[in-house]
């Protein structure tokens, strides 16, 4: 056991191995024991869920083509089009956002690959299911992940989740073993109990995030509650509630990457909340009889135009998006007083 931070300072013991960690491992077809302890815990880890030739192959599809890329892909902590920030082990820092939508021409046997073995897995989509009562899930969001770039405690909530509030669920799937060193993502038991309130002028995302964060991190203080960085291993997949408490921690050991999967589901009959102010129309296509959602997708001639518009005048562009932020989140927050 190691003991290290969060993002903003929290400390937390970190397994290295099974035998130190706290939190139970259940196999895929425990549908009654994987639902009971995800509603009282906020979470769950099931082992082994995707088969471990699909996690060589996805990585490697990384390799040959993500990698070699010099060309603009969105990102996952700031949405916005970049290039590789790339580490001194050429490991890219910066994950990608929704695997479903990147550019069908530069990568396709990645998306296909992605979408088709990954987010439409039948073992994965059958734990999502036993999660939501029994309704498919609807993939919103995916991301990978290879080197780290910790990630701020935080409840998903706040930024995207099912119209239904809390119905939202994520899945954090390992497709290497992560070292304890390497960036654990965490969490904190229970807390998917607390309601942390709305989006306002106080600490909307807009202006004020780091209000936000530090809000959550307040309430983790205040309250003691445990942190934990659980112990997975190549195919294993932690799934969490939109309103859980987790991040994921600055890595330790630049020999270690934590290559990675995240994706969200609502379920099937849910509209889709975003930054708790709009309901977001989906672009959705049916793939393995799974919904995905594809946000901003580059098979689209459409958002290829945008996309040239936003990375040739990203100011111009990143400054409109804000504002257009702004207002609806005030139009929200009216709404609610009236």
């Amino acid at each position: 056991m190691i003991e290290l931070k969060t993002p903003r300072g929290l400390p937390v013991k970190v397994p290295e191995t099974l035998a130190e960690d706290p939190s139970p491992r259940f196999a895929w077809d425990e549908r009654e024991g994987i639902t009971k302890y995800y509603q009282e815990n906020g979470y769950v880890i099931v082992r082994a869920l995707l088969d471990g030739a699909a996690c060589d192959r996805i990585r490697q599809l990384w390799d040959s083509e993500i990698k070699p890329s010099s060309a603009y892909i969105y990102r996952q902590a700031t949405a916005k089009a970049e290039r590789h920030k790339l580490n001194d082990k050429g490991w890219i820092m910066n994950p990608i956002l929704n695997l479903q939508s990147v550019d069908p021409v530069r990568y396709p046997n990645f998306r296909r690959f992605a979408v088709d073995n990954v987010l439409t897995d039948g073992h994965l989509c059958d734990a999502f299911r036993a999660l939501m009562g029994g309704e498919a899930p609807k993939i919103v969001q995916s991301m990978y992940f290879e080197g780290n770039s910790a990630t701020w405690e935080h409840q998903d909530s706040y930024y995207l989740d099912s119209a239904k509030i809390g119905s939202m669920a994520g899945a954090w799937i390992a497709v290497e073993d992560i070292s304890a060193r390497a960036g654990r993502f965490f969490i904190c038991p229970k807390s998917h109990l607390i309601d942390l309130g709305r989006q306002d002028a106080a600490n909307n995302i807009a202006d004020n995030h780091e209000v936000y964060i530090q809000q959550v991190v307040a309430q983790i203080r205040e309250r003691g509650l445990t942190i934990r960085a659980p112990v997975l291993n190549k195919g294993d997949v932690l799934f969490w509630n939109a309103w859980t408490i987790h991040g994921s921690l600055d890595s330790q050991d630049p020999d270690q990457a934590r290559s990675s999967i995240t994706c969200h589901a609502i379920p099937d009959s849910h509209d889709f909340l975003q930054l708790q102010s709009r309901i977001l129309p989906l672009d959705l296509k049916s793939i393995n009889g799974i919904r995905i959602h594809h946000p901003k997708d580059l098979s689209r001639l459409s958002n290829r135009a945008v996309f040239a518009l936003e990375t040739r005048f990203p100011g111009v562009f990143y400054g409109a998006k804000k504002m257009l932020l702004r207002a609806m989140i005030g139009a929200r927050s009216k709404r609610a007083q009236a």
